[in-house]
Formats: C-alpha cells, sequence, structure tokens
C-alpha cells in the first residue's frame, strides 16, 4: 500500500508546496502571514484531533497519539481554495492550492513506541496587488500603478517520539527544524515604455528550532483527554534588501522571538458510533518581539473547534450506511490587529472517508465555509470555499 501511494503522493507534495494560483486573502499580506491550517481532512470536518488514537486512522496532531501504531503510516494532506474577498477599493475573486502537510511514522514498539517525522507549513503569504496612479513629468502625465507582491511561508519540520509507559497514558515530543522565507517587492509600474521603474525586493530568511511536549489520557472507555505545549523559543532572521535599477544591496541579521503554544482536547464516546469532540488552542503572540511593526499590532491567538463524527462501519451489505460522517464548527482570533481592531474567523464544515482494502488505509475529504475578518471594523472582508483531501496509507512493519 505503501509503495502505491508514495510515487502520487510525492509528486503531489513538491508540486503543491509552493502556491499555485492567484492569492490568498488580503489579510495575509501583513505580519507573520495567514496561519495555515495544516489538519488533515478527518479533523478538518469533524473539527477535533488531539485524541485521536486509531491505530488504522493515526492523526498526526498529537504526537503522542501516535504510540498505538502498528503499520508505518504515511499521510498526505492538500487543499484548494476559492475566495472572494471585499475592501475599500472593490471586489476580488482568488483560488490558492497548498499541501501544506507530509508525515510518516513507524512502530518501534507495536502499541508501545513510535517515532515520526514531516513537513509541515503553518504560516503563509501570497499576495499581489495594483493601485493604479499618475505622475506629473516634464509637463507630461505618466500612468502607472504602486504594485505590491509578497510570497512565502514558514514551515517546520517535526522529528518527534511517541511512548505508552503504562495503558491509557502516552507522552509525546518533538523536536521541530524551523525554516522558511517571505519576500516583499514593492515598485511603481509606468505604463510608458520610455520611462525606467525602480523596484526594492525585502527579503526574511528564517532559521530556527521548537520543541513540543505532548499527551494523551483514556481514564475510561468513553472519555479520552489530551494536552500539547510548545514553549516561547527564537528564530534567527537575515534580512536582504535589492534596490533595482540602482542596484544597492543590504543585508542585515536580526532576532524574532515568536510565542509559547498550548492546545488541549476531549472526546467522548456516544451511543453507538458516534462521538462527540473538541480542541482548543492558545498562542501568546501579544509578546511577539523582535520586528517592532509586527509586535505593535500583534494580539493573543486563540481557537476553538468541535463536531461530531459517525465512525465507519463494516456491516455486511450496509453500503453506504458503512462510511463515517463528520461535522464540525471552528473559531479562531488571528494573532494580529488589521485596521485597528482584531481578525476573527468563522469556519463550518463537513466530510466523510473511504477506507482502502483489507483497512491499509483511507481516503478522506472535507468541505469547509469559512468567514474571515469584517468589513466594517477591518476594512476589508473574505469569504471562502476550501476542499481538503488526506491519503493515509499503511503498511505492515515486521
Amino acid at each position: 500500500m505503501i509503495k502505491r501511494l508514495l510515487r502520487p503522493g510525492l509528486v503531489l507534495a513538491v508540486s503543491l508546496l509552493p502556491v499555485l494560483a492567484a492569492a490568498q486573502t488580503p489579510f495575509a499580506q501583513q505580519n507573520l502571514g495567514q496561519r495555515v491550517n495544516a489538519d488533515d481532512a478527518r479533523m478538518v470536518a469533524r473539527g477535533f484531533g488531539l485524541t485521536e488514537s486509531d491505530s488504522l486512522h493515526p492523526g498526526f496532531k498529537n504526537v503522542a497519539s501516535l504510540s498505538s501504531l502498528r503499520h508505518v503510516a504515511v499521510k498526505f494532506t492538500g487543499f484548494g481554495e476559492s475566495a472572494d474577498h471585499e475592501d475599500a477599493t472593490g471586489t476580488r475573486h482568488t483560488s490558492t492550492t497548498y499541501s501544506p502537510d507530509v508525515r510518516v511514522a513507524l512502530p518501534v514498539a507495536k502499541g508501545r513506541l513510535a517515532v515520526t517525522a514531516g513537513f509541515s507549513i503553518f504560516r503563509s503569504s501570497s499576495f499581489q496587488t495594483r493601485i493604479d496612479t499618475t505622475w506629473n513629468a516634464f509637463g507630461e502625465v505618466i500612468e502607472g500603478g504602486h504594485r505590491f507582491e509578497r510570497e512565502g511561508s514558514l514551515f517546520t519540520v517535526p522529528l518527534g517520539v511517541a511512548w505508552e509507559p503504562i495503558g491509557g497514558l502516552a507522552l509525546g515530543g518533538s523536536y521541530n527544524l524551523v525554516h522558511g522565507a517571505i519576500t516583499d517587492l514593492v515598485w511603481d509600474e509606468f505604463d510608458t515604455p520610455l520611462y525606467q521603474w525602480n523596484a526594492l525586493s525585502r527579503e526574511n530568511r528564517f532559521s530556527g528550532t521548537s520543541v513540543t511536549a505532548s499527551v494523551l489520557l483514556k481514564p475510561g472507555r468513553r472519555l479520552r483527554l489530551a494536552a500539547s505545549y510548545t514553549p516561547a523559543y527564537d528564530i534567527d532572521v537575515e534580512n536582504e534588501q535589492y534596490l533595482q535599477g540602482v542596484v544597492e544591496r543590504s543585508t542585515s541579521t536580526w532576532r524574532l522571538s515568536m510565542p509559547a503554544e498550548y492546545q488541549a482536547g476531549a472526546e467522548m464516546r456516544l451511543f453507538g458510533r458516534w462521538r462527540v469532540g473538541g480542541d482548543v488552542m492558545l498562542a501568546e503572540s501579544s509578546k511577539l518581539e523582535g520586528n517592532a511593526e509586527w509586535s505593535a499590532a500583534a494580539r493573543d491567538e486563540f481557537a476553538w473547534s468541535a463536531g461530531l463524527e459517525r465512525v465507519q462501519a463494516h456491516e455486511r451489505r450496509a453500503g453506504l450506511g458503512n462510511l463515517p460522517l463528520r461535522v464540525g464548527a471552528a473559531y479562531r482570533r488571528w494573532s494580529y490587529d488589521v485596521g485597528g481592531a482584531p481578525v476573527d474567523e468563522w469556519t463550518y464544515s463537513a466530510g466523510t472517508g473511504f477506507p482502502f482494502r483489507s483497512n491499509l488505509g483511507q481516503l478522506d475529504v472535507a468541505l469547509s465555509w469559512s468567514r474571515i475578518g469584517d468589513l466594517q471594523t477591518n476594512g476589508r472582508e473574505s469569504t471562502l470555499w476550501r476542499l481538503t483531501v488526506s491519503v493515509t496509507g499503511l503498511e505492515a512493519w515486521w
């Protein structure tokens, strides 16, 4: 199963890692960019994932949950977005495609100890815009526009281990390599070919490390609890500015202090195949340091999500009745203000999944609708549809 999934999955991951289409929401052009939801399609659809511990359908949101693994697991997640945006200048439509998360895990001791690695984008920026204007030069009116482009992302390479020392208690930890780059390009664009335009390019390249500790607790047959903690950490930043036209280049270094992040989740087994649960997250983003402009607009980031899932079944001749059903809702307050006011994001989602033969993997899909910001308070507003697809493959370890 792994071999059959690996080749097309790698092609998908490599081809989709950059943004392929027009742009993200305009909110992504500021600060550290837009938080990317790297959860797989199952977690997006049902709204919770920290407590997941199904060895045949592993979740990577909580490293501790991987202790139950009995197979080598590979997971690819990608999504496509179609969005409409409105601000004082008018409306625009954009589309974006991402593969934000690729993970692999393997059991060292089946059901007790596992190791994992992967690639996960956690913040991203992609935005292009032009404002038409005119200049007067030597008595001549020159038409053109101010153009701004922003592109880049921050990603982690998590290296983790999960261990279940006693029944009902699993511990996890990961060492995360943090890297990325964000490039801003600003220039005046002249429609008259006789005039040479100048462009200012600013690129920030990020490099650092962080650690995450997590726990999964099963106090009974019906209840699961989970938590994770990422302490505050520093990222070294190399800034390069390049002024085209007059050919001027400068380089400087600085340090960005990233905030601590806390997560917690709970899940309850209801009657039959139904489960209910939720996750919460708090990032102390108001303590962001290193960039005065970013720090001035920073605020603590808070998010919650909750939902229902009817897990899959294997009843003879049940057909579509065997498929899982998932619905969820989520809220996020962004980590920085826009227009002098906080940015609120609401998401509603639904989805299902399709198991592979012999239960050695799963194809999951989730459809979600989101609204970001408010035209009156933030000066801009975005609504978007997102289709998330995840492919999980399992293979016998020995």
